[in-house]
């Protein structure tokens, strides 16, 4: 294990320093004034005293490696020790207003979704959703019939019952936990301005659904084989038979 005292008796000084990255778009706007962002690596570099004439192991390889990031791999594998020590340190994020914001399309009135989906869902039930065509970076807008849902607030639209049952999390999924009647209607979801998808949620009461089925497994049989199934059960329970 190779320690400071003995890079530093090689004549290696090492700093820790931050690299700024370039400046991102000008993200967030409101009436054409945002926020840019610039992120702050962190680096290790190294400064070699020239007056010494030494080719070791340790000159050798911080000769061929000038700024490495603190949390190199090849760091960690030729000196674990002072990896240790920086492949922790944080990064910084610089942040300054701006006013040269993208242009954004507006959506035109009337103009049609790319994606039409449908759900009927039993009450109780959970669904998440992604928007289509969204990635982290992507400005997505989700909407139950008119009212925008906000990122990271959880909403209910009971009367009686003010627990959370719908979200979107700051990943755009929404979520839809233990619905009910109040939780069905039109959600719409909006990537970058564009009319990405339309979606509408129906619930049905489990008893409703168990309806359907028994009435499903009727029709699947002929009337007279029905009848016979029937008979047989009777006479079956009565035990005189």
């Amino acid at each position: 294990m190779t320690y400071l005292a003995e890079i530093r008796e090689e004549g290696v000084i090492l700093q820790v320093i931050s690299e700024w990255g370039s400046w991102s778009p000008c993200e967030q706007c409101i009436n054409n004034r945002g926020i840019k962002t610039s992120r702050g690596y962190c680096r290790l570099q190294r400064n070699i005293n020239s007056a010494r004439k030494n080719d070791s192991i340790i000159i050798h390889f911080f000769r061929g490696s000038p700024m490495l990031p603190c949390k190199s791999v090849l760091l960690q594998s030729e000196f674990p020790s002072i990896s240790r020590i920086v492949r922790y340190l944080p990064e910084f994020i610089l942040t300054e207003p701006c006013k040269k914001c993208p242009r954004v399309k507006k959506r035109k009135k009337g103009e049609k979704f790319r994606y039409v989906k449908r759900y009927v869902l039993a009450e109780g039930a959970h669904l998440a959703v992604t928007c289509p065509e969204s990635t982290i970076e992507s400005q997505v807008i989700w909407k139950k019939d008119a009212l925008t849902l906000k990122k990271g607030i959880t909403q209910s639209f009971r009367q009686k019952d003010k627990e959370a049952r719908i979200m979107v999390d700051t990943f755009s999924t929404l979520y839809l936990t233990d619905v009910s009647h109040e939780e069905q209607g039109n959600y719409t979801c909006y990537v970058n301005n564009i009319n990405m998808m339309r979606m509408k949620i129906i619930v049905v009461s489990k008893t409703r659904l168990l309806t359907q089925d028994l009435v499903a497994i009727s029709f699947a049989f002929p009337q007279t084989d029905l009848l016979r199934h029937t008979v047989t059960l009777k006479l079956s329970e009565r035990g005189n038979w």
